[in-house]
C-alpha cells in the first residue's frame, strides 16, 4: 500500500481515539493509517462518487479491517454519522470545500483538518470568519506545496499578515515554499503593465521578504 507524505501528515494531525469521517475518501488510505496507528476507533471513508468508494471497500477487504472502517455514499457531509467527531477534507478546491462546509452543520465535530488544493490564504479567512479558530499547520512538498490546516470551534484574531502567512508555520518547507512564490511573483511583476495590481504584488513581495528575511 503506497500512501503519500501528504496522507500521512494528515494522520499524523488526528487526535488520538476519534471518529473520524474522511471525506473524498477514494483508496480510504488515511482511514487504514488511522486505525492501524490507533488514532480512530472507528472511521468513515465517504465519497460521493461509486467508483472511489469501491477502491475503499477494497482496501478495507484487504486489511481486514470491515469492523473499523465503513464506507458511506455521500455528498460532502450529507449523510456522514452523527457519532463522526474528527472531520478531514483534503485534496480539493476551495471552492469546493467551502460549498461542502457551508452546507451541513459542523458542530458535531471538534476538529476539523483540511487540505486544499493551492494557496489557504481565503481558507484562513472563511475559518476565522465562521467562529473557528486555527490550531495547527503544517506545509509540506511533495511535487507541489500542500498546507494542512487544524480547526476548532472558538475565536481568533488575525492580522493581513497572518492570514498570508499563518500563524503557526516556519521550518525548512516554509521557507522554500515562499521563495518559491516570490520567484512567481517577480516573474509577473516583468510581464504586468496595470500599476494597481503591480503596486500589489510588490507590496506582497516586501512583506515576503520581511517575514522571512529572503
Amino acid at each position: 500500500m503506497r500512501i503519500s507524505k501528504r496522507i500521512r501528515e494528515i494522520e499524523k494531525l488526528i487526535p488520538q481515539n476519534s471518529i473520524v469521517a474522511d471525506i473524498g475518501c477514494d483508496h480510504a488510505y488515511l482511514c487504514t493509517l488511522a486505525v492501524l496507528h490507533g488514532k480512530a476507533v472507528k472511521c468513515y471513508a465517504c465519497d460521493i462518487a461509486q467508483g472511489p468508494l469501491e477502491n475503499a471497500k477494497r482496501t478495507i477487504r484487504e486489511m481486514n479491517l470491515e469492523d473499523r472502517i465503513f464506507p458511506v455514499l455521500s455528498d460532502g457531509l450529507e449523510h456522514v454519522p452523527a457519532d463522526a467527531n474528527v472531520c478531514v477534507i483534503s485534496g480539493m478546491g476551495f471552492d469546493t470545500l467551502k460549498k461542502i462546509l457551508e452546507n451541513h452543520d459542523l458542530d458535531q465535530f471538534e476538529v476539523l483538518i483540511l487540505q486544499i488544493n493551492g494557496d489557504v490564504y481565503d481558507l484562513r479567512k472563511w475559518i476565522i470568519a465562521h467562529d473557528m479558530k486555527i490550531t495547527d499547520e503544517r506545509i509540506i512538498h511533495e511535487g507541489h506545496y500542500y498546507t494542512i490546516l487544524v480547526c476548532q470551534h472558538g475565536h481568533d484574531h488575525y492580522t493581513e499578515e497572518d492570514y498570508i502567512f499563518g500563524k503557526y508555520l516556519q521550518g525548512d518547507t516554509f521557507q522554500d515554499y515562499w521563495k518559491f512564490r516570490k520567484q512567481k511573483i517577480q516573474e509577473i511583476l516583468q510581464m504586468l503593465h496595470d500599476s494597481k495590481q503591480t503596486d500589489e504584488l510588490t507590496h506582497l513581495l516586501k512583506m515576503i521578504q520581511r517575514k522571512t528575511g529572503a
